[in-house]
Order: structure tokens, then sequence, then C-alpha cells
């Protein structure tokens, strides 16, 4: 019964015989290329030894365009879709969008809501007209503005200077706000995965403020892992007593912004034959797929069609998605000093970020900061001055009296005033504190998207790191069998005659044959001495990493008829290698001693 095929071996059936069809090798045109391996001979005992026969052919397939679909990028290894960046998302409109959908609900929707998500949209419905000032500082100025027969909205619009039906913090502030201390503060949204280098040698990126960091499994499972990426995570993951961030995202379903028609075409140039080497463990021939060697020259940046999209959505949908808010558990009151200085002395800002007071803090605070210093005085019918509400250049709230005309709120910042009407108000309906959780569930969202600026800024990515595309390459051309040590290497002619000859390459952890369910590799990289040696003591070393076609990460040697030259495999056996004569112009010839 023959083997199933997988979605990776056919597209690397498609990509072989295209370039089978029509590739000139040496200003032929060839049908097929065979040449058969031989056997594997078994571990050699100490002293023994054999002989092999290594062959190097190139096969250049320039501008070969690899198309494929969404259902091709769900067969993909999870690995290779969760490593695969395609770009920061930033969540700005989406939020925007989720924040609009709460507060314009409709009362029959929003009666099934939870009380605490009712009561949340009614604060980003708050106005002057509609706020309840009862059990604020600001429930005295109720009783002032009777005495001058002014409605109390009228003196609560004229201190942030709008409207009686305006809204006391414009939902544009709230939801700046929820972005930089609910969702910033997230560890998922503060870094990510990506490639080893010298700028990272962690492998850890940071990620654009306001964003999420999108991969390949995101537009291949519509965002599933969304709840699980952005719910309750600890701070420090490695610390077991860490504190934990409760998240954001409960709960997220139906989410895409592709369509059936999804295709992602990459035109690829590239060797697609893989490199002929010797496994030393049983001394056999194994061949190492020849992507990760060439990643610098996979594609051709210069060529505006070198990646192509096609079934980008012009919207995101999101079909259900439940975001929360943590309250904390106790009525936290604000200021009564202007120091320290800016904030003042409520305790809400040592609460953490992500909590309901503190978000409803700086959401005022950043209200209070597009008002201007001013003073509002409110007269008896007489034409005397009964009291004046003031807010200076800091946002400091004082209301006076004059005469024996009630008893004024202390002064404090506007941002404390507002505070504690939004903890009172977000308890309405009964709930104690403690209660105030915020969870609300919005469905058919649709948040429009630039599928065009988002494909240039994936190309852009793409083009500043190619080797994030190598893992989708090698599973085209998964042309890698057994697990060599070393292979052997030709340079190209461009490189001049002084590069020109046989090469022997080590291994390097990229040329670790992978599993082609799970993209992990199949053994570890556990090399304690890679590279080629003149003496079987291995000190003196006569492979570098000598830049040849683009390639400066593998250990490699020059060798000509007649070179000796020692080795260790990843097990720790010592090897001798004598390079017999060449049986043709790309065929070398490895007497292999083990010692």
């Amino acid at each position: 019964m023959p083997a199933p095929r997988t979605v990776p071996s056919l597209l690397r059936r498609s990509f072989v015989t295209a370039a089978l069809a029509g590739v000139a090798v040496g200003g032929c045109i060839v049908d097929e290329v065979t040449v058969p391996d031989p056997p594997a001979t078994g571990e050699l005992a100490p002293g023994q030894t054999t002989t092999v026969e290594l062959r190097f052919l190139r096969f250049e397939v320039d501008g070969f365009q690899q198309v494929m679909t969404i259902d091709d990028v769900r067969a993909l290894p999870k690995k290779t879709l969760d490593e695969l960046w395609l770009l920061d998302f930033h969540l700005g409109d989406t939020l925007d969008t989720v924040l609009a959908q709460l507060r314009d609900m409709s009362p029959s929707e929003a009666d099934e809501l939870p009380q605490a998500a009712q009561n949340m949209r009614n604060l980003l419905n708050m106005t002057p007209d509609n706020a309840s000032l009862e059990g604020t500082k600001l429930e005295e100025a109720i009783g002032l503005a009777g005495t001058v027969a002014i409605p109390p909205a009228k003196v609560l619009a004229a201190i942030p200077q709008i409207q009686v039906t305006d809204n006391l913090v414009p939902p544009d502030i709230v939801s700046e706000v929820v972005l930089d201390l609910l969702v910033n503060s997230h560890p998922t949204t503060q870094s990510r995965k990506g490639p080893v280098d010298d700028a990272h040698p962690d492998g850890v990126y940071p990620v654009e403020p306001g964003s999420i960091p999108m991969t390949l499994a995101d537009l291949a499972t519509n965002f599933e892992s969304l709840a699980e990426r952005f719910g309750p995570t600890p701070l420090d993951p490695d610390d077991p007593m860490s504190p934990i961030h409760p998240g954001f995202i409960d709960q997220a379903y139906g989410i895409s912004i592709v369509e059936d028609s999804f295709e992602m075409a990459v035109k690829v140039s590239v060797n697609a034959l893989p490199y002929k080497g010797v496994d030393l463990g049983d001394i056999s021939v194994a061949s190492v797929n020849s992507i990760a060697s060439q990643v610098d020259n996979l594609f051709d940046f210069d060529d505006p069609e070198w990646m192509t999209v096609k079934g980008l959505a012009e919207e995101m949908v999101i079909q259900e998605l439940t975001m929360s808010i943590q309250e904390n558990d106790k009525f936290v009151l604000g200021g009564d000093s202007r120091d320290p200085k800016p904030d003042g002395n409520s305790e809400i800002w040592d609460l953490p970020p992500w909590e309901f007071e503190h978000l409803i803090m700086e959401s005022a605070k950043r209200r209070t900061g597009i008002i201007t210093p001013h003073c509002d005085e409110y007269k008896l019918g007489t034409d005397v001055v009964a009291f004046e509400a003031c807010i200076d250049g800091e946002g400091w709230t004082e209301l006076t009296t004059f005469g024996d005309i009630g008893n004024p709120p202390p002064p404090a910042y506007f941002w404390d005033i507002l505070v504690e009407v939004a903890q009172v108000r977000l308890h309405d309906g009964g709930l104690a504190e403690g209660e105030g959780d915020v969870s609300f569930t919005l469905r058919d969202v649709r948040i429009p998207i630039d599928p065009d600026a988002l494909l240039d800024q994936i190309k852009a990515n793409f083009r500043a790191d190619p080797s994030a595309l190598a893992a989708v390459a090698e599973r085209v051309n998964d042309a890698a069998e057994g697990d060599a040590d070393f292979f052997y290497y030709q340079p190209k002619l461009s490189n001049g005659l002084d590069l020109q000859g046989d090469y022997l390459y080590f291994v390097t952890e990229d040329d670790v044959r992978k599993d082609p369910n799970t993209a992990e590799p199949v053994r570890d990289y556990s090399y304690a001495k890679p590279g080629f040696f003149a003496d079987p003591d291995l000190s003196d070393k006569v492979s570098s990493n000598q830049l040849i076609d683009d390639d400066d990460s593998h250990e490699k040697v020059k060798v000509s008829p007649g070179d000796v030259l020692y080795i260790e495999d990843d097990a720790g056996r010592r090897f001798k290698l004598t390079v017999g004569e060449k049986p043709s112009p790309s065929r070398i010839t490895l007497d292999i001693t083990r010692i």
C-alpha cells in the first residue's frame, strides 16, 4: 500500500516537476537526474575503514512561483505556523469598534448583558445631563446649583467646557487608555519570538505598542488562540510567584481576515537538489536540504511580484468576542491633595494598570488635560455671586461659596472627582464592591482593514528577515533524508577561479532534518567540536566560516585528492577522512576510518 501523500509532499512534487520540465543544467535540458547512493554499511568499529562516494549537482530553479491556498497553509506543522511572524497588528481600530458597539447597543440588547457590563455601557455614554452624582464628591454641587436655580448638569458641563449632552470622557480617550494600560501591560503584547541574531541573542523581539503579534497560525486558524494568548498570564513566566495579569480576552470565535479564495504566491530561486553528505553513525549517504544555506538568495526583492497574496479581506469579521476588565475589590477614593505632583495622592495610581479604577482615573486625567484654566460664576437673582467653580492649568478644581450658601465639596483634581463618579456608577443595580468585573460579549463585529497596506507590511517584514519564510520553503522542497554530519559542496562559477573546487561543509543546526509532522528537529545538535581538523586530537582546526555563495554559517574546508582530515560526530566518535581521486568533475571519494 503506498504511503499517503501530505500536502507538503504534493507541493514538493509540483516544485520539482516544474523545475525538471524546463531548467537548464550546464546548457542542457534534462528530464531526470538519478544518482544511486551506496547502501549503508553500518557502524564502523575502531580501526575499520570504508569508502563512500559523494556527488554534487546544481539544479537552479529561477523564479519558480509556488502557490499555497489556505488549506495548504493549514496543513503546515503548528510550529511552522506559530513561528512565522507576519506583522504586529495594531488594535486601535478594533478596540474603537468594539467599545463603540458596546456604547451604541440598543436598550433591548443591553438588557441581556450582565449588570456590570450594563453599567460600563452607561459610563461610556455618561454626560453631564445623565450623570448621577449621588454618593460622590460632587453631590454637594447639586444643592449649590439649586440655590441659584441652575441645573446641576450645567455646572458639571461648565468645568470640562462641554455641552450637557457631550460625553464627559470622549470615547476615543477611553479606547486609547484601554489600549495603553490594559492591552499594553499584557506580557504577550510586549514581545514575540524570532530568530536569534546579534541584536536579539535571546530571540525575543519587542512588539509595536498597541499591537498583537500576528503569525501565520492566526491567519490559518481564524485567531482561535486569542483567548489563550491574551487571557490570564504571569507577568514573569519564569517566576512561580509572579503576579498574574488577568488578560483582556475571555473568548474569541470566528475571527477572519481572509476569504475562501485566499492564495499566497512566492517566487523562489533555488538549487532544488539536496546536498549529499555522510552520516558517520552508520556511514550512510544522506541528503541535506539545501534551503537553509540559500535563504539570502531565495527571493528577488527587486521584483515587485516576488510575493503576491489574493483573498485578504477588506474587513476583519469577528463573529463573537468576549472582553473583560477587572475592578479592585474595594472602593478606592480619589485624591484630595495636589501632592505628589502631577497626579495627586489617590491610592488608585498604585493599583495595577489593568484594573478598572486605574483605567478610569487615567482616562479622566487625559480628559482634564484638554481643559483650559477658567472660572465660572453662579449668581443669585439679586446678581450677587453665590458660588464659583474654578479649574487651573494643573486640573485642580475648586468650588467656592460666598455668604452662608451651602457646603462646597473639597477641592481636588478633576480626575479625582470623575473617578469616584465612575466607581459609584459601576455598582448601580445593587452590585457590591468586588462584583463589578466587567465582561461583555459582542457579536458580528466588522472592522475595516486595508488589505494592500497589510500586504505591504508583511512583505516588508519578510524582506527584512527572509529566514522567516525559510521554514515554508523547506516544507515545499523537503528533500532531507538521513542525518548527515557533513556534506559536499562546489561553489558557483561566479565566485571566480580562486574559490572553485571541492569543499566539505560541516552541518549547522539549521541543517538538522525536521520531523514532517511537527517541524521539530529529529535530533539535538550536540556536536562538541564542529568543523574539520588536521590532527586526531582535534586541536588544529583547518575549516572556517569563510563566506562562499553568501554562506558564512558553515564550517567549510577546501579539499583535494590526498588530503587527510579529522572530524567528530554528534556521539563523540572520531574519524579520519582521506580524500581519494575524483571519479568525475562532480564527484569525490572519501576513505573513512574510525579512530
